[in-house]
Formats: structure tokens, sequence, C-alpha cells
């Protein structure tokens, strides 16, 4: 399954701003492949919008328990919205799949 996930922080919590908690942040984040691994999340995309604080994923995983502890492995206090998505190509195959059975 796909997931995209929507990771904000506030500036409370941000490594730029609190230097303190940086080495952990980046040390974590240095760990994120061989966490994936042992979870089977692929990570296709991970991307960071500084300075807003925000940051985008497209995961790939079996289950959301998997995404929160990839998600959670990060050392950063942070909130997650994160939505199951999946390839317009299944979504069209559904249509025409829907479409035909209509007809019937």
């Amino acid at each position: 399954m796909l997931f995209h996930v929507i990771m904000t922080h506030t500036t409370d919590d941000c490594p730029a701003y609190h230097t303190e908690i940086m080495p952990d942040f980046l040390a974590s984040v240095d760990k994120l492949e061989e966490v994936g691994k042992q979870l089977n999340v692929k990570a296709h995309a991970l991307l960071w919008g500084a300075p807003a604080h925000v940051a985008f994923a497209v995961l790939e995983a079996d289950s959301l328990g998997a995404v929160g502890r990839y998600l959670n492995a990060i050392a950063l206090t942070q909130d997650f919205e994160i939505t199951p998505v999946q390839n317009v190509s299944d979504v069209a195959a559904f249509a025409k799949a829907a479409m035909a059975r209509a007809k019937k």
C-alpha cells in the first residue's frame, strides 16, 4: 500500500532553532533506511519543506502501523497526516471495471 504523509512541527520543536536536538535528529534520519528495511517500509520520496516546518513523504508499506513506527523513528516531535493513496492507473482500472459492470 502507498501512503502520502504530511509531517509538521512547531518552531519550539525545530532542530534548526534548537541546535541541542540537532545531533539526535540527524542520527535518526541517517538510520531511516535501516529502519525501513526492518519494518518493510520503502520511502519513494521524503521531502523537507524548510523553512515552513513541514515535510512530505510517499511511503510504501504493508500496514499503517509500520508507517507509524517508521515515522516515529525520526527524533523530532511532529504531527502526522497519513493518507492511503493509489496510482491513478489503478483508479482508472477500477472505474473501467465499474462502468463495464453497470452496462450489464
